[in-house]
């Protein structure tokens, strides 16, 4: 079972975050042999900064979730928002990963700039990363990809039938981030150690 950690902190009292390089070894290692060059350049390019935004996200969801002490941080409008923007990222992490997998398992290497949906990528990712359901990985992001859909929601202009508690701390951000430590957990060596995303 994964467990939220506590907020590493540097001696200022300001939150430490990971730089986009100390992530590159992680996303490397998840990638599965045989990408093309340049896709899998962009696919580390494009994964490692959303990694470092999701601890900036952690930073200031975590503190102000778990208040007390003055530690809320956010507006709290703004605090369901960042929760959100949290999944948009995770479901960007699990489709690039997932994708990769799913191109190698069918012999190609994305180089055609292949479409590949959720149904086809998710149990790809789930093979891969909880095969046994252990860790609920298929129900978590199922919840991730619920939330991120919300958007769509709105652009058909049904914004007033949101329902904004689909965006709290435990329907969102608590199972973004449990999906996020399933994968982090497979090659936890090769985290950031200053990561606050590690379960």
């Amino acid at each position: 079972m994964f467990y939220l950690s506590h907020l590493p902190e540097n001696p200022d009292g300001y939150v430490k975050v990971s730089t986009s390089t100390e992530w590159q070894g992680w996303i490397f290692r998840c990638l599965p042999r045989g990408l093309d060059r340049e896709v899998r350049r962009r696919l580390i390019s494009n994964l490692k900064h959303v990694l470092v935004g999701l601890e900036l996200k952690a930073a200031l969801i975590l503190p102000h979730a778990q208040r007390g002490g003055g530690k809320s941080l956010l507006f709290e409008p703004y605090f369901h928002i960042m929760s959100f923007e949290f999944c948009v990222g995770v479901f960007s992490i699990c489709e690039g990963i997932g994708s990769a997998i799913w191109l190698r398992e069918n012999e190609l290497d994305g180089a055609e700039a292949n479409r590949i949906g959720p149904n086809e990528w998710k149990p790809s990712l789930l093979r891969e990363f909880d095969p046994a359901g252990e860790f609920r990985l298929d129900a978590h992001v199922d919840r991730v990809k619920s939330v991120r859909d919300k958007l769509h929601q709105d652009r058909l202009g049904a914004r007033e039938n949101i329902d904004w508690h689909a965006f709290s701390y435990e329907n969102a951000f608590v199972p973004a981030l449990s999906a996020l430590q399933c994968l982090l957990h497979k090659e936890e060596q090769s985290v950031p150690v200053s990561s606050n995303l590690k379960a």
